[in-house]
């Protein structure tokens, strides 16, 4: 039997049938079965090792697989038939044929390439309806030619979104992120909060994916109850257009990408601001493309080769009208125009590993291995500020012999103004996951991150602060901030072998320690911060929304207006790391990771 009949098999078929409520009895007792994924395999594996025995041979044939949510990709035994997953399959509209072949970029009677086929596999599982994805080759494959089977596993379609639900304000909103199997996607929010006027607002969305198969993404939203950038509040009106395409694959030519909006803030809480809110209104321009030098030279080479990637961007963010209560001579990369020309050479020679347990509950994560250097130079303008820029981020991603995960990485780049150094900034360090470990049927993974950073002659930009994923978790005060940060983290995660209804549960503690170097400004706090907590997360990886979270956390030196002891809910995290192989042309970012690029 091939490996697509072992995945197709839906178990026995002379299995007695049940009524409704012996449906939901049997899901019930089902769900808190043990899950058939328990066993103690190696679970990071290099992606092409399946695949390259075939490689140079013909592609005879291609053919599609779309699997219900009864079945699992990454354990091809089991087969979860019960009451809840039979609602999925009944509501949800798999992926249509047509879709899943507009995403790939094998062709029959051409050589089968094994770097090229996992790309592909790893691509689509990039895709936002899909959850996971296999490129094998069929049983029936001869010695000269083979046929390919491409199996894939969508997400649930729809997601409904719940934030906040009260006597005075409700929002709730639902999407569907695979309209009728083609990859369209459509979102729509509706608020109601009584201290606005207008009480409620909406926000709707619109995207298509790969656009007849020149891999651009395009969407649009429009909405009325954006949060503004001063303090959050559900008063901000604008539109946004986005043109994307990634570098789908190391042998691709092209990526790019364009944004297009406009927003202003609104007078929607008049008793809140008392007739004094921020008012401001500003425009969006970004546009940036790349190409791949010689990126089908090595096409049928059995070896990785350094890839040279060129980008060019250009962005305006640009205020018509900014708030009178924000000196307009004064650096704030809120509300501050900035606009610049950045140029960038990527250097990368990267493979992906498959793995699991890392940020999933058992779905398939490509971990990268290798190296990613990106020089970038150009000229930036903040304000009146006009200076030329130079930046360097470099990456080393290593996977162990026992399939340990670490990860090296360097951010610095600097301003030149009248001959003057301004706003040199570097950090630097690294971050490690153990291998899977096992304590009876529970799996572990132990993590470790460190990182140091620093601004010298800080003129423009923000400083360092805590209150992001580089700093102290659920610390909330912009106020502890300086020109250097120690940043020490560690988290152990377990995960339970167990199924509730769809849902797998890994409890995790962790522990945050940063010093922060005082800042020019006397009311900033600086020194050391720490954090300790844990929780649980829980997470149904058939779903589209990400992961629940409950964490309690004590900070015992807090920020001002902060509190020491903290408990929070999260109800839809996304934690996800870059699974791209180049980012667009950008100044070195010390506060955040917002490309993912740092594990």
């Amino acid at each position: 039997m091939s490996v697509h009949n072992s995945l197709a098999q839906t178990g026995d078929p002379g299995q007695k049938k049940r009524s409704f409520v012996g449906n939901i009895i049997y899901g019930i007792r089902t769900s808190f079965g043990k899950d058939t994924t328990g066993r103690r395999e190696s679970v990071t594996i290099l992606n092409t090792d399946a695949l390259l025995p075939y490689e140079g041979k013909i592609i005879r044939s291609i053919r599609t697989d779309q699997l219900g949510f009864e079945k699992s990709i990454s354990d091809s035994a089991g087969n979860f038939i019960y009451f809840g997953t039979r609602v999925l399959n009944a509501v949800h509209a798999t992926s249509r044929d047509q879709t899943i072949r507009r995403n790939l970029y094998l062709q029959t009677g051409t050589r089968f390439n094994p770097y090229l086929a996992a790309d592909n596999e790893r691509y689509l599982r990039t895709i936002g309806f899909i959850q996971d994805s296999r490129i094998i080759i069929d049983s029936s494959s001869t010695t000269d030619s083979v046929d390919i089977i491409v199996i894939t596993k969508d997400l649930f379609a729809y997601s409904p979104s719940i934030g906040g639900l009260s006597p005075l304000r409700q929002r709730v909103g639902l999407s569907n992120i695979n309209l009728l199997g083609t990859g369209q996607k459509v979102s729509f929010t509706y608020l109601h909060d009584t201290r606005r006027k207008p009480a409620s607002g909406i926000d709707a969305g619109y995207s298509y994916n790969n656009i007849g198969g020149s891999f651009i993404n395009a969407g649009f939203n429009f909405s009325k109850i954006t949060r503004n950038i001063y303090d959050r509040r559900e008063d901000e009106e604008n539109f946004l257009l986005q043109l994307d395409r990634p570098l789908v694959s190391q042998y691709k030519r092209l990526a790019g990408g364009l944004i297009v909006g406009k927003g202003r803030s609104m007078n929607l809480y008049p008793n809140y601001y008392g007739g004094d809110y921020y008012r401001y209104e500003y425009g969006v321009g970004d546009v940036w493309a790349g190409y791949n030098l010689g990126a089908r030279k090595y096409l049928n080479d059995q070896k990785l080769h350094v890839k040279k990637f060129i980008g060019l961007r250009y962005f305006n963010y640009h205020f018509f009208e900014t708030p009178y209560q924000v000196n307009d001579k004064v650096f704030d990369q809120r509300f501050n125009s900035r606009q610049g020309v950045l140029a960038s050479l990527t250097l990368f020679r990267q493979y992906y590993y498959k793995t699991r347990y890392i940020y999933g509950f058992g779905v398939t994560e490509d971990i990268p291995a290798g190296f990613n250097v990106s020089i970038t130079a150009g000229w930036y303008k903040q304000l009146d500020l006009s200076r030329p820029y130079l930046g360097l981020d470099a990456y080393r991603y290593i996977v162990t012999r026992k399939r340990d995960i670490a990860g090296l990485f360097v951010r610095s780049g600097l301003f030149v103004n009248q001959g003057n150094i301004e706003d040199a900034s570097l950090m630097f360090g690294g971050s490690f996951f153990t291998r899977v470990l096992y304590a009876g049927n529970k799996r572990v993974r132990q993590y470790f991150r460190g990182s140091y950073s620093a601004i010298i002659n800080r003129v423009a930009l923000n400083p360092l602060r805590i209150n992001n994923t580089l700093g102290v978790r659920n610390f909330n005060s912009d106020l502890a901030s300086g020109n250097c940060r120690l940043a020490l983290r560690c988290e152990t995660f377990v995960f339970l072998e167990e199924k509730y209804f769809g849902f797998r549960l890994a409890p995790f503690a962790s522990g945050d320690l940063v010093y922060l170097g005082r800042n020019q400004s006397a009311t900033d706090e600086s020194g050391i911060f720490y954090g300790l907590g844990g929780g649980i997360r829980a997470r149904n990886e058939n779903l589209v929304f990400g992961t629940f979270e409950l964490r309690g956390i004590i900070i015992p030196r807090k920020g001002t207006g902060d509190n020491r002891f903290k408990i929070s809910v999260a109800v839809n995290l996304q934690f996800r790391y870059n699974s791209s192989y180049v980012s667009k042309p950008d100044i070195a970012e010390l506060n955040g990771d917002v490309t993912g690029d740092i594990y």
